[in-house]
């Protein structure tokens, strides 16, 4: 078994990179799934980066990736230090008010608009950009982009942990993209502009060890560089999941989790929108708890050894 390495910054990420209660979260703009429960995490017709309680981000060290709002996009890029930054946002059930479940059985989708500017890797079993989505049982998908490929990292079924699995080439600089990663059942499915490219068994990734361990949580999603091995520009301007019933209460009436029976296309970026340069803070505020403790509890994860989450797949 591969062990991932460990950063302290990144055990923060986890702990404190949530918020529990939601306000204002955006109106449901795209769903394949009838009856389901949609809630945008990002969209970029709002002129802005995407910020907490829908997504919480971290960079880590400090400074090390640019994020900014730019062309009508989010532009995060973990080039400018080579193979020592990470970076990405997280969202799921304990740190979004009105968190879609994410139940197999049923079925449920990540939609999300987005360019590779630039991917860059030292390994081929890694990547400088990636998607994880997890179930409710925490069986899910790691996918990731390369310039000219997509491919899902693999598990101790399917080729061993945190190896290049099935994949399908695909120009991801070539546009901005639609892409969907749909789950049912034990499969699933990555649609490109609504055409379907790639298609495999979910992954089981509990074998990963350390902590906090991301992949044993549920109802999770990732989006962004989580490893030292490689890195990534991208361009970024939407984000959705679609579920059943939210797996977290809606915090307050001004909380927005639709149905929708049909898809919305999605809108062009409004030309009066202009784009303005955001980068991140000298140094990130938690904004919350991705566990669900009690106040003290809370407290005591603050003062707890941090183990830290991992790069993994640098001892590979």
């Amino acid at each position: 078994m591969n062990r991932k390495l460990i950063t302290p910054a990144l055990g923060l990420f986890l702990i404190l990179g949530g918020v529990l209660h939601s306000n204002n979260l955006i109106p449901v703009r795209a769903s394949n799934l009838a009856d389901g429960h949609t809630l945008v995490l990002y969209d970029a017709n709002l002129g802005e980066t995407p910020s907490a309680p829908a997504m919480n981000f971290i960079g880590f060290p400090t400074g090390a990736a640019s994020l900014t709002y730019l062309d009508g996009g989010t532009v995060l890029d973990t080039t400018e230090l080579g193979s020592d930054a990470y970076a990405g946002w997280v969202s799921n059930e304990a740190s979004v008010s009105g968190f879609p479940s994410l139940d197999r059985t049923i079925g449920f989708q990540v939609d999300f608009t987005m360019q590779m500017e630039k991917e860059l890797h030292q390994n081929n079993n890694r990547t400088g950009f990636s998607v994880i989505v997890l179930s409710d049982d925490a069986m899910g998908v790691e996918l990731a982009f390369w310039e000219n490929e997509i491919w899902a990292q693999s598990d101790e079924n399917t080729g061993g942990l945190f190896k290049h699995g099935e994949g399908t080439s695909f120009a991801t600089t070539a546009a901005f993209t639609e892409y969907q990663i749909s789950i049912l059942d034990d499969n699933y499915t990555l649609t490109a502009n609504a055409q379907p490219i790639l298609t495999g068994p979910v992954r089981d990734y509990s074998g990963f060890e350390g902590f906090p361990d991301p992949y044993e949580t549920p109802n999770f999603l990732f989006v962004g560089d989580d490893t030292t091995s490689a890195q990534a520009r991208i361009s970024l301007r939407f984000l959705s999941v679609t579920g059943s019933e939210p797996a977290t209460p809606v915090a307050t009436n001004t909380s927005v989790v639709h149905t929708s029976t049909a898809p919305v296309p999605l809108d062009t970026v409004p030309p009066t929108i202009q784009p303005s340069v955001k980068p991140i803070p000298a140094s990130p505020t938690p904004g919350g708890r991705p566990f669900d403790v009690c106040p003290s509890g809370w407290i005591s994860l603050l003062l707890f050894p941090v183990l830290g989450w991992v790069s993994r797949k640098m001892m590979l």
